[in-house]
């Protein structure tokens, strides 16, 4: 499901929202304020690190015609990005641009082929610019140099290193171009939308890189990829390096650092729909779990995000037990109707007796029909003693697949949002288990409960 999309459905919310079927002022009435929090941490889709070469059984660098190889799935609107040492240099590494390479061409094609065109040597600014393979402190010789690392750059931003670039010490130096050192290929895997990522030493020890001691070695030092929806994920340029890694990975071609970083910032920062809620005292408003969907707009929402069907139902013709309904549709910063990204909150009110409880649904907008809610009893408003339920009830909430649509993974499948797709083999509306999606819902969602 897409922004956009989520941003049409909600125009069409309109007058629904806060409508309610029910009203008047019962002195056992409190009025609640539910706050809907989308919390989701992830800034990637996935990550990873490439160690070990094509053939080979244990992690080190590629020697000229060695092979690094890495697979990953990806969706319409993710990008690649990777890094990985220069291993005659002090600081230099191999990458992408900052916020990675298109996956996909705006025609939907994916991307294969030879680019190594798009590869550019990086200098990560941390450490001074010598010779390479010549110099005290470049990779080959830093870990027998008698005074350590280098001193840090006077440069201490991540640049580009042209082919004739200034080395620290004023020397200028012929840099052999990209493309004769390494080679980055692309595969895809259309029924899967799995892509294979080749990444080749090309290089000649005898003819690549001269220097003022004859030829030295080219060597490519095991590294990391990121998948994500170009946000920078490694660097960005004209910045010093953020210390999470980096400079690890281009010094020593140790690529832990930077991998142990990136794997907490892994999963999909899915924005949440405009949603429904209802008041109730009588199990099932919305669904019934392990029963068909009934047809009165949930469909909708957990499809696409579009609120209106399943609110304008509710108003009109109220579930047994129901005395109040309406949608949310507004992050509480915003001044118009649209979808809930990762660090907003939606937040709506709602008048409760005791007895009464809580339903709600919101799309989980990067899938086919998922959403999240309380089981079909919905969440207590009062306690057994009549008090006001206060504070967290994130633990009563579920994700549930509607049941519609055939599931494709997460932010990755191709039919997720408009246009429909082929129907669910299973037709019941059930909780989406761990072993098809093992996210806790915590990472995604925490929901509030305060009195007014």
């Amino acid at each position: 499901m897409s922004i956009r999309s989520f941003r049409g459905s909600a125009a069409a919310l309109g007058l629904l929202t806060l409508s309610a079927c029910g009203s008047g002022d019962d002195p056992s009435s409190r009025r609640f304020r539910v706050r809907i929090e989308n919390v989701a941490p992830f800034q990637n889709l996935k990550s990873g690190r490439f160690d070990t070469k094509v053939s080979g059984n244990s992690p080190g660098p590629l020697a000229p015609g060695d092979t690094y190889e890495f697979s990953f799935t990806a969706g319409r609107t993710h990008r690649l990005s990777f890094a990985a040492m220069l291993g005659a240099s002090n600081d230099w590494f191999f990458g992408t641009e900052p916020a990675g390479i298109p996956l996909y061409a705006s025609d939907g094609k994916p991307l294969v082929g030879n680019i190594s065109a798009q590869v550019v040597l990086w200098d990560a600014g941390t450490e001074v610019n010598e010779e390479p393979g010549v110099g005290a402190h470049t990779g080959p010789k830093q870990a027998t140099s008698p005074d350590g690392p280098g001193l840090q750059d006077p440069d201490p931003t991540v640049r580009r290193v042209g082919v004739r670039t200034v080395l620290s010490n004023g020397q200028q130096f012929s840099m052999p171009g990209v493309l004769t050192m390494i080679r980055v290929q692309v595969a895809h895997d259309e029924a899967t939308h799995r892509f294979t990522v080749r990444i080749e030493n090309v290089s000649d020890d005898r003819t690549t890189l001269s220097t003022s001691e004859g030829f030295k070695p080219v060597r490519i030092s095991p590294g990391v990829w990121v998948v994500g929806a170009g946000n920078e994920p490694l660097f960005t340029e004209g910045q010093p390096d953020r210390g999470q890694g980096l400079e690890a990975l281009a010094e020593g071609g140790d690529a832990t650092a930077l991998d142990t970083w990136l794997q907490p910032l892994n999963g999909v920062a899915t924005p949440l729909s405009p949603g429904v809620f209802a008041v109730h005292n009588a199990a099932s408003p919305l669904f019934t779990e392990g029963a068909l969907d009934r047809g009165q707009g949930l469909e909708a929402l957990a499809e696409g995000g579009d609120a209106s069907r399943l609110a304008g139902a509710l108003a009109s013709t109220p579930p047994t037990g129901v005395s109040r309904s309406g949608t949310f549709d507004t992050p509480v910063d915003a001044a118009s109707p649209g979808p809930l990204p990762p660090g907003h909150a939606y937040a709506f009110t709602v008048n409760a007796r005791p007895g009464d409880r809580l339903s709600f649904a919101t799309m989980f907008g990067q899938s086919n029909d998922w959403f999240f809610g309380p089981d079909e009893q919905g969440v207590p408003l009062f306690d057994k003693a009549n008090a006001p339920v206060t504070g967290d009830i994130t633990s009563r909430v579920y994700l549930w697949d509607v049941g519609t649509e055939l599931d494709e993974e997460p932010a990755v499948g191709p039919h997720q949002g408009a246009p429909e797709w082929t129907v669910d083999t299973d037709k019941a509306v059930r909780r989406v288990p761990p072993s098809r999606y093992g996210t806790p819902l915590s990472q995604h969602l925490r929901v509030t409960l305060a009195t007014e």
